[in-house]
Order: C-alpha cells, then sequence, then structure tokens
C-alpha cells in the first residue's frame, strides 16, 4: 500500500511538473524571433527597441533554415532573397507547422511566404515601414500577445504611429537612445540652441543616409565645431538642402542622389563624401582581401562616384552585441580619421593660398632617368603648375627662371637612387640637401599612423630603422625633395625591391621599404601638407599592398595617405587604373588629355612576333615546341624579356604561359 502511494505521489509531482512546464511555455516563457536576411541597420534598430527581456530576438543566416520550426515568429526579407528550392521548402515547412511567418519586399514572387491574416500583415507592415523605437517596441509586443499568445510580461499595445517621411532628427540629451524628429530646420535649430549645439557662425554639415547608425558622426562632427544637420528625406531634401546651404554633404550611400542633386552641388561648389558602410564584422572585413563585391559595391562605390562623390572610405562596419545581433556603429578609429578628413578638405576654402603646404609626388626612373608620366611632357608640365599656383598666391618662391633649370635642380636634389649607385647616392646625401629623419621622428609617426603589427611587416621586409638605403653614418633616414616656398617636390620612391620594375610599381605583397614609408609619414606629420598631388599616371602608391577597395587600417595606401587631401592629375586614356587611384589612394582625379595619336610604324615591329604567335596558337602539338623557340628568339631580339622576367636561353621553349603573357604584353 505505501508502495503504491509512492507511486501515486511520483506520478502526481510528474503531472504536475509537465503542466506546469506546459503552462509556462503558453502564456510564461519567452517569445523567439528570428529574423532571415535583415538589413543590418532596420535589425539593430529593432534589437535596440526592445525592452522585453521576455522576447529574444535572433539572426538566422540561410545555412541554417532548417531551424525556424523552434522560433514562435519568423520574419523574412524578401528583398534580394536568393535561396535555392530547399531553403525555401525549410521555411515553407516552418509555416506549415504552424510558425508565424511574415516575409517583406519580395522580389521573387515564389519567396512570398506568409501565413498570417490580413489584420495582423497590415499591422505589422505598419509598424516596419513607418519604423522608429516606439512602432518597433509595440510590434514586438504585439507578437508576444497577439501572434504568440503570451500575456505574461506584455505591455500595453498601441496602434503604429505615422512617422513623416521627410525629417530633421537627432539622438535625445537626457537619453541617447531617444529619437527625436523635427519636420522644419527652424525647428530643429531651435532645438540645437536650446542644447547648445549651436554655433554661430559655424560650418554647416548634412548627414543623409541609412546604412549605419550615425550617432557616433554626427557627435564627433560636433564636438569638432561644426552645425550638424542629420536628414532623413525622400521628397524634400533638396528643400532641406537648400535652406541649410551646407559646406558639404556626407551621404551614407547605396545608391544615386540623382542628377539634380548633383547639378545643385555643382552650382553651389558643396562637397560630397560618401564614406562605406561595409556588410559584415569588422574582424571579417579587415581579413577580406576584396574589401567589397558585387552589389554592394555598385551601389556604395560606383554609383556614388557618378553622383561626383569623393573619399570612398570605409568608415561603419558591424559589431554583434550579447543577443548575437548585429548592429552598424562607426569603427572609433576610422572616425577619427575621417572627422580629420573632413576638417582638411574644408579649410582648404578658408585657409589662404599663401599659408596652404602642397606635396607634389612625381614619378621617376634611378639616377638621370627623366620624370615619366603617360602622355605628359612632366617637367615643362609640372613648371607650368608651379607658375600658376604663384600666380593663385601660393608661396613658391625661390623657383628657378625656366623649366630647363628645374629639370637640373629635380636631378640634383630630387633623385631617386639604386642601391648600387653608391657615390652617387654619397654626393647626393652630402649636396642634394635630402630631408633627415631620426629614429625618434620616425617611430612617433608609425605610432601615429600604423598599427605594429604593420610596423612588424616593415621591419621582417627592410629590417630595423633606418634600414641600408638612403642613410647617413648617424644613423638618420634621407628623404629626397626640392622645396619652394611651402610647395614641395618629391619623387616618389620604390615601392619595393628587386629587379621586376613594373612589378614593383604595379604592387607586390610585400611591406614598402622605409624610404617609401618615411617620405608619406613625413609630408602627413613631418611638413604637415595641407594638400597631396600625385604628378601624372601614374605611380605605385595605389598599387601598394592589400585589399581591392574598402580599405582597412592595415591596408599601405590607406595608411600613407592618412586624412589629406589627395588629389591626382590622371590621363584621361587610363580609366581603369584610375579607378584604383580614385578608390584605393583617396584621390579626386584631374584628367588630362592624351596627345594626339599620328600613325606610326611602331606596331610593325610587333607584327612579326603577333603572326608567330597566331602560328603557335594554331600548331599541332609536335610542332609546340619549334613554334615557341621562334617566338622565343623574337622575344629577345625585342628585349621584351626583360621586361617580362622570362629567361633568354635560345634553345629552351616557353611555355605556354609565358607565351599567353608575351602574346598579352605585345
Amino acid at each position: 500500500m505505501k508502495k503504491k502511494s509512492k507511486i501515486i505521489l511520483g506520478v502526481c509531482i510528474v503531472a504536475a511538473v509537465l503542466i506546469g512546464i506546459s503552462i509556462w511555455n503558453a502564456w510564461f516563457s519567452a517569445t523567439k524571433i528570428a529574423f532571415v536576411n535583415f538589413q543590418t541597420i532596420q535589425q539593430g534598430s529593432i534589437s535596440k527597441a526592445n525592452d522585453n527581456s521576455f522576447i529574444k530576438l535572433s539572426e538566422v543566416s540561410l545555412a541554417n533554415l532548417d531551424r525556424l520550426s523552434n522560433y514562435d515568429m519568423v520574419f523574412v526579407n524578401g528583398m534580394g532573397l536568393r535561396i535555392v528550392e530547399e531553403q525555401r521548402q525549410q521555411i515553407q515547412q516552418a509555416a506549415d507547422k504552424g510558425v508565424p511567418v511574415y516575409t517583406s519586399m519580395a522580389t521573387n514572387p515564389t519567396n512570398n511566404i506568409c501565413n498570417l491574416d490580413s489584420v495582423q500583415q497590415n499591422l505589422i507592415r505598419r509598424y516596419l515601414s513607418n519604423g522608429g523605437k516606439t512602432n518597433y517596441r509595440n510590434m514586438l509586443n504585439y507578437i508576444r500577445k497577439a501572434i504568440d499568445g503570451k500575456t505574461y510580461s506584455t505591455t500595453e499595445m498601441e496602434d503604429p504611429v505615422e512617422r513623416p517621411s521627410d525629417m530633421l532628427y537627432h539622438a535625445g540629451i537626457s537619453n541617447p537612445d531617444d529619437e527625436l524628429e523635427f519636420l522644419t530646420v527652424t525647428d530643429y535649430e531651435k532645438f540645437m540652441k536650446d542644447n547648445n549645439l549651436y554655433k554661430e557662425g559655424a560650418r554647416r554639415i548634412i548627414i543623409t543616409g541609412q546604412m549605419a547608425d550615425a550617432t557616433d558622426l554626427i557627435k564627433a562632427l560636433e564636438k569638432e565645431g561644426y552645425n550638424v544637420y542629420p536628414v532623413q528625406s525622400m521628397t524634400r531634401f533638396m528643400s532641406f538642402i537648400d535652406e541649410v546651404q551646407p559646406d558639404a554633404v556626407i551621404n551614407m550611400a547605396h545608391g544615386r542622389m540623382g542628377d539634380r542633386m548633383v547639378d545643385y552641388l555643382k552650382t553651389k561648389n558643396i562637397l560630397l563624401f560618401a564614406p562605406l558602410t561595409i556588410n559584415s564584422l569588422v574582424n571579417e572585413w579587415e581579413n577580406d582581401p576584396l574589401g567589397m563585391s558585387g552589389g554592394f559595391m555598385s551601389q556604395s562605390i560606383v554609383t556614388p562616384e557618378i553622383d561626383g562623390a569623393i573619399r570612398p572610405f570605409a568608415l561603419f562596419a558591424q559589431y554583434e552585441d550579447k543577443e548575437g545581433l548585429r548592429h552598424s556603429y562607426a569603427i572609433p578609429e576610422r572616425l577619427k580619421t575621417f572627422v580629420s578628413t573632413i576638417n582638411n578638405y574644408l579649410n582648404l576654402e578658408t585657409k589662404p593660398n599663401k599659408d596652404k603646404k602642397v606635396a607634389i609626388y612625381y614619378y621617376k626612373g634611378p639616377g638621370q632617368n627623366a620624370l615619366t608620366a603617360a602622355g605628359m611632357e612632366v617637367v615643362p608640365s609640372l613648371y607650368n603648375l608651379l607658375l600658376r599656383m604663384k600666380q593663385e598666391g601660393y608661396n613658391v618662391s625661390g623657383l628657378p627662371a625656366n623649366a630647363q633649370e628645374l629639370a637640373k635642380m629635380i636631378q640634383a636634389q630630387g633623385a631617386v637612387f639604386n642601391s648600387y649607385a653608391e657615390g652617387a647616392f654619397d654626393e647626393f646625401m652630402k649636396n642634394g640637401n635630402p630631408e633627415l629623419i631620426t629614429k625618434e621622428q620616425y617611430e612617433s609617426w608609425v605610432k601615429e599612423s600604423l598599427r605594429p603589427e604593420k610596423y612588424a611587416e616593415v621591419v621582417a621586409a627592410d629590417g630595423e630603422f633606418p634600414g641600408n638605403y638612403m642613410v647617413t653614418s648617424d644613423g638618420r633616414l634621407g628623404v629626397a625633395r626640392l622645396q619652394f616656398g611651402n610647395i614641395v617636390l618629391m619623387p616618389q620612391n620604390a615601392a619595393g625591391s628587386g629587379d621586376n620594375s613594373f612589378q614593383v610599381v604595379h604592387g607586390t605583397n610585400a611591406a614598402p621599404p622605409h624610404t617609401y614609408i618615411a617620405s608619406y609619414l613625413w609630408m602627413q606629420h613631418g611638413f604637415k601638407a595641407d594638400a597631396l598631388i600625385h604628378f601624372g599616371t601614374h605611380g605605385s602608391l595605389e598599387f601598394t599592398p592589400k585589399k581591392q577597395v574598402a580599405l582597412c587600417s592595415n591596408d599601405w595606401p590607406d595608411r600613407l595617405v592618412g586624412a589629406v587631401p589627395h588629389f591626382y592629375l590622371y590621363s584621361i586614356g587610363n580609366v581603369g587604373e584610375g579607378m584604383m587611384a580614385k578608390r584605393r589612394s583617396y584621390a579626386t582625379l584631374q584628367s588630362y588629355l592624351t596627345p594626339p595619336f599620328l600613325e606610326s610604324s611602331v606596331r610593325g615591329i610587333y607584327r612579326e612576333l603577333m603572326e608567330k604567335i597566331k602560328i603557335y596558337n594554331n600548331s599541332a602539338k609536335e610542332n609546340k615546341e619549334q613554334e615557341s623557340l621562334a617566338i622565343k628568339a623574337l622575344t629577345v631580339k625585342m628585349g621584351i624579356h626583360r621586361d617580362l622576367g622570362l629567361d633568354s636561353i635560345t634553345n629552351k621553349p616557353y611555355t605556354e604561359d609565358e607565351i599567353a603573357r608575351i602574346e598579352n604584353f605585345a
């Protein structure tokens, strides 16, 4: 009997526990909401609006759609959703099992999976489309109470609040999580004045776009003394900008602003910046050799270029919160550089020309080689530029009487030397008046501009400072330059070492040597240039490692340009490499025309070679070796093998890959 009582008691306890669990799951447990393919900025805003600990939000990747059945509600962003049939079925199976699924903006009708009734769909659509903290919070509580059916830990829900599509906005002063909205510039400026944010006579900057949380950028610019106008507008942006009359517009771009806006900015001479939002976590982006690609690159870099935006500088990236949800924020170290960049560009408008310091880099070969640029007579063109700058009020004191004298000065004081030219090098260090950089100076600049791991790459490749090139007996590093008043002319040193000059100029995977780095760091921190100019197509800066676009602080062009406004005189006939200069060295291009073309017989030199390559490509396998040797004989005779780094052993045929390289070269 006693044993039977114990069994009954045990059964009752188990039943009570099961009932308790059932009641808990039905009425009290957390509401788990999944987001699939949602934009980080919107998903992050929804997460920040959630103040209910019984509502748990999760991002579910396309690889884990089989887990959707474990959630109480699923949101799917259908815009640009690229899934295979198996993945589509996983979403559908979750819906068939009774999991509420809401799909928005489906660009593919077969992805438009939704099992909510029309009333629920309408409410959620209005909550999402109006956005904002209040609407998102009410939406989450509505899902918990009305869709998940749990009444514990829910607040009274309000209907969606219709928010204006055209407004200025600002974070709350006492509570930064508050979203303050203003319908007019007058109301916004009153708010700024009431909260000591308005500075009489200060420069004005408009921030627009919705790709990331701009709060930190707004704060940083306000701290620098700007009047900042964050604008979110679909139809009245032209009206807002016309009333604000900004000095610059910062567009967190995802597409074009349009021809009308471009014409307005041109007419008013307003700078347009388009900092980049990275669509991945910071560490993932920093390790990505591409940086950005595909449609995101098109919308964030290519189309803003059409609008005339400058400085495609990666500023925002994603961070994960404690729940694993992602938010797009400004990267602190890059925010500092970006704000300095804004300062430096806008200062060019107000600083007197006589006080502006300008560093002009030119490209030349070692020793007595001439200055080179595609389609340009460099020294006469450079001299004309200096004369024009003098006419415009720049301090160009000491400028020689003519271009020929300038050329002589460059060969004497602005030369580049091969490591083996010891006699010429010693003479230059004695009489060429180089800038001599001490270890203390160099290391202080390195600390300011480079991460420790980047400098470790330099030491590994080139040894400790000062290296073994352009070095004095007391351990200082020489940087060649000619200085005329506030204008300094500088040769671009070799970005690497080796006999393949084409590869050195067009990029290696090695860190640049001390001489290369010291030149640019002296330009930034020693000379303190107000502007940087690269004169002619082209140098090597835009080809230094590593990322393709959307550079980070581990990429050499990003570090060597720093926050200095950069202008590049570039041949209009070289669009592809010009784009690299814009995107990898943040250059604003000033195109120059190619010289007139005259028919010549030069191509005839290559005709015989191309004919032999054609015969090789069409010949049978047993004849390949003979045809290859014929190609090699001509290649060696023309000296092409030296440019391509190929051997000159005449009885050893070139490989198929080597012949393809010759064909591309010729």
